[in-house]
């Protein structure tokens, strides 16, 4: 599937390339309960554009899922995961709107999970429009509220990582990390999103990390993580790992939780694959780019073919009801 933003891809072998660029309406965007209704073919930059527009805003993402569409976004390999409040993460969906493979529309609905049963959005969520392909789906939108910014001075990046990592721990997790090394050091520079919150946290963390940084740590937090970098999907374990590198550069941090984070790894004298290669000896994730993804099973190989039966069989037999 491609929609707006996304690269241009070839047609899989033996399969087909959907374009979904004309599914890109923000069909609704409602401030007051924090919910906006989008088609996936829509470009995430444009949501965000148009969350801020509401006063919200859809927090810190992956460089590669911002300037990518809604669809690839929820349908890739980070099944539209982010950080949330209370050191967790979890998908940005809510509900799904899906096309099945024989013509049936199977629509979830925004509901607590104990009311609804088993949650269906899970085989369309990474699925890569394998089983089914999203065509709407309802997001969950934070408070846009100015940010907490600090910067401390690290010996090293390790440990850097290793001091967010445990700020992580202590349910501190900042919405976006930078560990850079700097000329006499290494900068690890934080921010805190949220209308009341921001600044406590950034507080209690001074209190965990001693005296912070008297700088403006804003631009080190937003500048844009390495070109030369690859994003990854990692525990703190392995990230702690790479951060012992000798010649680890800069360590770009998102959707942090108590077990992980998001993160776009660059090495100092090494590209993207060599990066890729270190990564995934750690047991971390590649995310992107797409060309370096570990090929994963398929959907038949992990015995989805008898589900996908029952749940063809399910729609139907509740349409002729």
């Amino acid at each position: 599937m491609r929609g707006n933003g996304d690269a241009p891809v070839e047609p899989p072998a033996n399969g087909a390339l959907l374009e979904l660029v004309a599914l890109d309406r923000v069909a609704s965007m409602d401030s007051a309960t924090g919910i906006a209704r989008v088609e996936a073919g829509c470009s995430v930059a444009a949501l965000e554009t148009a969350a801020r527009r509401a006063g919200a805003t859809l927090g810190p993402l992956l460089p590669s899922v911002r300037a990518g569409s809604v669809g690839a976004w929820l349908a890739g390999p980070t099944r539209g995961d982010r950080g949330i409040p209370g050191a967790r993460r979890e998908t940005a969906a809510l509900s799904l709107a899906a096309v099945l493979a024989d013509g049936h529309l199977a629509e979830s609905r925004a509901a607590p999970r104990s009311a609804t049963g088993p949650d269906l959005d899970h085989l369309a969520l990474g699925g890569a429009g394998r089983l089914c392909v999203i065509a709407t789906a309802w997001i969950r939108l934070f408070p846009a509220a100015p940010p907490a910014y600090a910067a401390w001075h690290m010996p090293d990046v390790a440990t850097g990582v290793a001091a967010i990592a445990q700020l992580c721990r202590d349910r501190l997790a900042p919405a976006r990390g930078m560990v850079r090394v700097r000329e006499g050091g290494v900068l690890a520079a934080m921010s805190w999103e949220g209308p009341e919150s921001a600044r406590i946290f950034r507080d209690r963390a001074t209190r965990r990390l001693g005296e912070r940084l008297a700088i403006d740590a804003g631009p080190e937090v937003r500048a844009p993580a390495s070109a030369r970098g690859v994003e990854i999907d990692a525990r703190w374990e392995s990230l702690e790992q790479l951060a012992r590198r000798a010649d680890v550069a800069e360590i770009a941090l998102y959707g942090m939780h108590a077990g992980g984070a998001f993160a776009v790894l660059s090495l100092a004298s090494l590209g993207v694959e060599q990066c890729a290669e270190a990564a995934r000896a750690t047991g971390a994730t590649v995310v992107a780019p797409r060309r370096l993804r570990a090929a994963a099973p398929s959907w038949a190989e992990m015995g989805a073919g008898a589900i996908w039966t029952r749940l063809v069989a399910a729609l139907g037999a509740e349409e002729a009801a």
